[in-house]
């Protein structure tokens, strides 16, 4: 709950160990940082204290109503969106990338903005240089996902971004391979894939 709807005398839930208690809140105990209350239980008279997030109305109260929409209105805000940003007009011609991408078919692909292209090289960067491309691209289309449908991003922009993911992930491993002297080598999630495989286990989820 929030710190404003609590009320001194009022009764609320809070757990305790693994049980959700009845409680009653006596005060609101001194000190500066969050608040926090005193309440005491229904069933053990016992005092306890508890932040007002630790508080939870009564099941069928107003308070319950209110919170239940707060939740509903949050999760619906970090729901994915339909795409409706500019895609722009300015399209590069795809050449393949060595080691990710050999065809790149007659389609336009979008000139990545600043912006894209600086997120486009975070999520690449927290990938290993040694996995393929194709576990590239799926990282890319989850992490994008998480804001936008990725279906309705501009078939253009979305090659796009695959494409500026690609390039990425060949200057890393190329970058791996001129500092250690040798390929890159396996990811512990392939390792893990393999042993999964060869124990007959199937592979990681992805």
């Amino acid at each position: 709950m929030r710190q404003n709807d609590i009320t001194i005398g009022g009764t609320y839930r809070v757990r305790i160990g693994d049980r959700l208690a009845l409680v009653t809140v006596q005060r609101r105990k001194d000190g500066r940082g969050r608040a926090r209350f005193v309440c005491l239980t229904h069933d053990t008279r016992r005092e306890v204290t508890a932040t007002a997030a630790r508080l939870r109305p009564l099941p069928g109260t107003p308070e319950a109503a209110a919170q239940n929409s707060r939740r509903v209105e949050a999760a619906a805000a970090r729901a994915p969106r339909p795409f409706t940003g500019s895609v722009g007009e300015r399209m590069v011609e795809a050449q393949p990338v060595p080691e990710m991408i050999t065809r790149v078919g007659s389609f336009p692909v979008a000139a990545l903005s600043a912006a894209n292209a600086d997120y486009v090289r975070r999520i690449v960067d927290g990938v290993h240089v040694a996995e393929s491309f194709g576990h590239v691209a799926r990282v890319v289309r989850r992490k994008i996902g998480r804001q936008y449908i990725f279906r309705t991003i501009p078939r253009c922009l979305r090659r796009g971004l695959l494409y500026g993911a690609a390039e990425r992930h060949a200057a890393g491993r190329r970058m791996y391979r001129v500092a250690m002297g040798h390929d890159p080598l396996p990811s512990p999630r392939m390792v893990a894939d393999a042993v999964g495989v060869a124990c007959g286990l199937g592979a990681c989820p992805r």
